[in-house]
């Protein structure tokens, strides 16, 4: 069971820089008074700050600090378990997070959430949710637990019942039959990889005969192949050269065509440009009367004397030109075909040098071949040793009927630890317990129903004239008495579980709300039979509640910050 002793805060929320520390476990009951804004709620979260680092309502953290200091908030509380005394730091602006033991500090791990778990787990044995519903209760924050999803009311029971650990076992089961079905589908991937490497080593020396013979027999085919083309390349460059011969003479006789051409062309301009000049000198005498140059006159005699010797040279020269204009149509034709000729010899030249070309490629690949069947011809490897692949197929089943039994107890496992398992038959076993402490609360208030929970956590109403109804179906007011009911069971089963028990239970603003004087009444006769108890109530109500607890607290405004009035 947790004893808070002393819960002290200063710079949080109202608090100011003057430390306000509360006594948790000297009074049996204490009533908490004082205007609003007064601060009476902000022991309640200094002490969820403390124990869990997060407010009782959904803040965010930097608003928990004073609004007018603006930074050192500080938040301790000190509390003893079976285990031992503990004193828990927390800070804002600048951050704090320290636990101590018996007055050692617990050094921190790397992680501030490693150190909370440890917190909630090894040192409070609550969460937040389950603070939230067996020590504090408070009008503004609270959220009773008939409205709370299925999942988190499960939480909670599991957190009283101190079986949340079949919770953790749980996810370690799924991760190890994750692991062992891993490991299971790895093994007999390696059975069906040795059984076909088994098979095929069976098969392995017959394979390995027909496949060299006939790679030699392919390789001797290829050989044949390579061999008969290059007899063709050769009977092939042997006739290109005979062929070639024939044009041997080509290239002189195509030179000596062209020069005795272009000596015929050049004679053949030269008359044809003799010939012109005769004409236009024919002209000239034919058409002239007096001599442009000595100014005589060209007398008949002598123009006639001229023309017939101009005449006579243009016979010859016309004579000469058709003579010419033969000799250079038949060199023009001796030209063409010496060039046909040469183009012949150029076309067997290529020929030739490219068929020379393909020869030392089919040498290269028949030499590639000759090594090929050299290699074929080598002693062939040994064979897989079947006798060592049958002793890895036994030792591989041997491994597999392990994990076989291995993964029959983890499923087995699985199966116990699922909602459905182990933790159900707790609940079964603690469920009647449960709802027999739920309706000895609602009798003690004054709420003649039965009220039942599920194996589902699902409320069972009966109650008289009421046949069909819910928890939605009553007033605030009973609904009050029902979540009362369920507070006060929870802190029941929690000291029976000796799981989540504790010493204080704080009720915010509970009786100034839709609790009528009769179930005030009633309420307050319960708490005061609580044994190991210290119970905080805050309210405005102090007329008519004050007479009714041992110890009164008040707080008030002094100089804007909240404070203890003395």
């Amino acid at each position: 069971m947790i004893i808070f002793e002393r819960l002290k805060y200063q710079n949080f929320l109202a608090a100011g820089n003057v430390p306000i520390e509360i006594t948790l476990n000297q009074h049996a009951s204490t009533l908490v008074v004082g205007r609003n804004g007064a601060g009476k709620s902000t022991m309640t979260e200094a002490l969820s700050f403390a124990c869990f680092g997060k407010s009782l309502r959904n803040v965010n953290k930097p608003t928990l600090v004073n609004s007018i200091n603006k930074r050192d908030a500080l938040v301790e509380v000190w509390f003893q378990t079976p285990q031992g005394h503990y004193h828990i730091r927390r800070g804002i602006k600048p951050n704090i997070f320290e636990v101590y033991a018996d007055g050692t500090l617990i050094p921190a791990p790397a992680s501030l959430t490693d150190y909370q778990t440890m917190v909630e787990t090894q040192i409070l044995g609550m969460n937040h949710k389950s603070f939230c519903q067996i020590v504090v209760l408070g009008s503004a924050s609270y959220v009773p637990f008939m409205r709370l999803p299925a999942a988190s009311r499960r939480d909670i029971i599991e957190d009283l019942l101190d079986i949340e650990v079949f919770s953790m076992m749980s996810g370690l089961a799924k991760d190890e039959l994750g692991t062992v079905k891993v490991e299971s589908d790895t093994l007999a991937q390696k059975r069906t990889l040795l059984d076909e490497q088994l098979r095929m080593a069976s098969s392995f020396t017959a394979q390995l005969s027909e496949e060299r013979d006939a790679k030699l027999a392919a390789i001797q085919a290829a050989i044949a192949d390579v061999t008969a083309q290059m007899t063709a390349l050769t009977t092939t460059m042997e006739t290109l050269k005979t062929e070639w011969t024939q044009y041997q003479d080509a290239q002189d006789t195509y030179r000596a065509a062209s020069e005795k051409l272009a000596e015929y062309e050049s004679t053949l301009k030269s008359l044809e440009s003799r010939e012109k000049k005769l004409a236009k000198e024919r002209s000239f005498y034919t058409n002239t009367d007096v001599c442009p140059t000595c100014q005589q006159t060209i007398t008949d005699a002598f123009r006639d004397e001229r023309c017939r010797l101009i005449a006579e040279k243009e016979t010859a020269a016309t004579a000469a030109i058709a003579q010419c204009r033969s000799l250079v149509e038949r060199y023009r034709a001796s030209v063409a075909d010496a060039d046909a000729d040469v183009q012949a010899q150029r076309q067997l030249e290529r020929q030739l040098t490219g068929t020379k070309a393909q020869l030392p490629v089919h040498q290269q690949r028949m030499q590639e071949l000759e090594r090929e069947r050299d290699r074929a011809h080598a002693p062939a490897p040994p064979p897989v040793d079947l006798a060592d692949l049958q002793q890895k197929i036994e030792e591989l089943h041997a491994e597999q009927s392990a994990m076989s039994s291995r993964r029959a107890v983890v499923e087995t496992a699985a199966a116990l630890l699922k909602d459905s398992g182990i933790k159900a038959r707790v609940i079964k076993h603690y469920l009647p317990i449960i709802n027999k402490h739920i309706n000895y609360y609602l009798t003690a208030m004054d709420f003649p129903i039965y009220f039942t929970l599920d194996e589902n956590f699902s409320e069972q109403l009966q109650s008289r004239h009421r046949d069909d109804f819910s928890y939605e179906s009553f007033s605030e007011g009973e609904k009050k008495r029902i979540d009362l009911a369920l507070l006060l069971t929870w802190r029941a089963v929690a000291q029976i579980k000796n799981s989540a028990a504790c010493n204080v239970l704080i009720l915010d603003e509970v009786f100034d709300s839709s609790l009528d004087a009769s179930g005030t009444e009633e309420f307050l006769k319960i708490i005061h039979t609580l044994e190991k108890s210290n119970v905080f109530v805050i309210s405005h109500k102090t007329d008519s509640l004050i007479d009714r607890f041992s110890h009164v607290m008040h707080f008030e405004r002094q100089r804007g910050f909240s404070a203890l009035k003395s």
